[in-house]
């Protein structure tokens, strides 16, 4: 893995010229869980505790559909007070799912899902899921790329739900702990230490 640092920035000039050959498969995450379109919220779920995730591919004949989020298992599950054994993912997901190849370049990449607002691309190798590669990815590999990628910074703060989210228990999106005593700020679901620390 590349890992790029002020000094680098400065000797060779530019973040993008020290970035350019980054590719996604240097930073993405090759081990992806994926199910069908007909597997239900409540198997979403279950997936994402068990294998400790935050997102599942979604696929319909083998090919990826689309992707659900916690945000998405949230705001389309839990808020609306549905059964999550009685929701599909297809009902859920949010498609069409962005896709780059493993040689597509991380500032190619970053600036796909600052242009589509997401946070997420698959990577794919022909019609084979191979990766996800996430906006932290590539800001673990060079945090000083603020000039390209401060308006995903903005995404993960703006989000499409109006007004607050009062949860009673659930999962904190921030440092994962279960926890009675759930809101949203900044776009996440956070509990009170880490809203205090955002503060």
């Amino acid at each position: 893995m590349v890992l790029v640092t002020k000094g680098n920035i400065a000797a060779d000039g530019s973040i993008k010229e020290t970035l350019k050959d980054v590719t996604i498969h240097e930073i993405m995450t090759k081990d992806v869980f994926i199910l069908d379109v007909t597997s239900t919220a409540l198997e979403v779920a279950k997936a994402m505790d068990e294998q400790n995730i935050d997102s599942v591919i979604i696929t319909k004949y083998g090919e990826a559909t689309g992707i659900i989020t916690e945000r998405d298992m949230v705001c389309k599950v839990m808020v609306k007070d549905a059964m999550p054994h009685t929701v599909n993912a297809e009902e859920i997901m949010s498609s069409p799912i962005l896709t780059v190849k493993p040689n597509t370049g991380a500032i190619k990449a970053s600036e796909m899902m600052v242009k589509f607002h997401i946070r997420r691309l698959a990577v794919t190798d022909g019609k084979a899921i191979v990766g996800l590669v996430t906006d932290r990815d590539i800001l673990a590999v060079a945090p000083g790329l603020n000039t390209i990628l401060e308006d995903l910074i903005e995404i993960n703060r703006e989000q499409d739900v109006v007004g607050t989210i009062d949860i009673e228990r659930g999962v904190c999106q921030r440092c994962g702990s279960h926890v009675d005593d759930l809101n949203q700020f900044n776009g996440l679901i956070l509990c009170e230490d880490c809203r205090e620390e955002e503060e």
